[in-house]
């Protein structure tokens, strides 16, 4: 039987259509692709970069085009606003999402380091492809089997349920100048880059003198805890490296046990022991 009023009858019209188009995204849920562009934005703010077209499509490695496509549909769902040629900025219901995905990211990069046994090098993919499958209960679980962990195998911050993060005063190592520091996080995903800094003993919570700069962009020359031997890294590896002052032998907010483990990464060498009249660090 044809439909009542012939076969134009329930066609709608090309705005009733888009309309309908942008509510349904609004209620259903975010696609994985939407959630890596939101999370990408999300990384360039908090690294105070522009949310360009060709600084998300680096981040994601794909085409501007592909690009520019995807962030004019998120700007339809109401998950950022875009601005051709200028970039994109983060909605509070866009950023909610993007912490949301960054908080699974984290928590999952951690217990697949602290409760599987990942490599620190080896969490990041496995984590890019488990944070659009699992449930929020697993998530959920997972924060609790570690005890509400605050901090991802790299030393990033992990959101929590609440979407909310401690702010942090670092500047990465390339920035600083000669002085003591303790290494915060590294902001690096590479594989071959973090099996290299893991070797160096270049790892959150370790403390370090920085000795020397050499000009125009030249290699660091450091002094690690409890090593003897000058180590040398490249300018464009201590961009990735963030440390904060180590003031009064303390570690600017990370654990001791977190900085017992560092030091103990340093080849040959026992961590100090504490003073009786060291504050305890939690």
């Amino acid at each position: 039987m044809k439909p009542r009023g012939g076969v134009c009858q329930g066609l709608e019209s090309r705005e009733s259509l888009r309309g309908g188009l942008r509510g349904f995204m609004r209620k259903s849920a975010v696609t994985s692709t939407a959630e890596d562009y939101l999370k990408a934005v999300l990384k360039l703010e908090d690294m105070k970069e522009k949310a360009s077209t060709s600084n998300v499509a680096r981040r994601l490695d794909v085409s501007d085009g592909t690009v520019t496509d995807m962030l004019r549909k998120l700007q339809s769902a109401g998950l950022l606003e875009y601005t051709p040629y200028y970039g994109a900025a983060l909605t509070p219901r866009g950023r909610a999402i993007a912490l949301k995905i960054l908080r699974r990211h984290r928590l999952i990069e951690l217990f697949l380091h602290r409760i599987m046994g990942y490599g620190w090098e080896q969490v990041h993919d496995e984590a890019e492809r488990l944070e659009h499958a699992v449930s929020d209960f697993f998530v959920e679980r997972i924060d609790a089997l570690m005890n509400h962990p605050s901090k991802d195998p790299h030393g990033e911050v992990i959101p929590d349920a609440r979407g909310f993060r401690e702010s942090e005063n670092d500047i990465s190592l390339a920035e600083a100048g000669a002085g003591s520091f303790t290494i915060r996080k590294v902001i690096n995903a590479d594989p071959e880059l973090l099996t290299y800094l893991n070797k160096e003993s270049l790892v959150p919570a370790q403390s370090l003198t920085l000795l020397e700069k050499v000009p125009f962009q030249g290699p660091l020359k450091l002094r690690l805890r409890g090593s003897s031997t000058p180590t040398y890294v490249a300018f464009e590896v201590a961009q990735c490296i963030f440390v904060c002052p180590a003031e009064d032998g303390r570690t600017c907010g990370i654990s001791s046990r977190a900085a017992r483990k560092a030091t103990l990464a340093v080849p040959g060498k026992r961590p100090a022991q504490p003073r009786s009249s060291r504050r305890k660090e939690s």
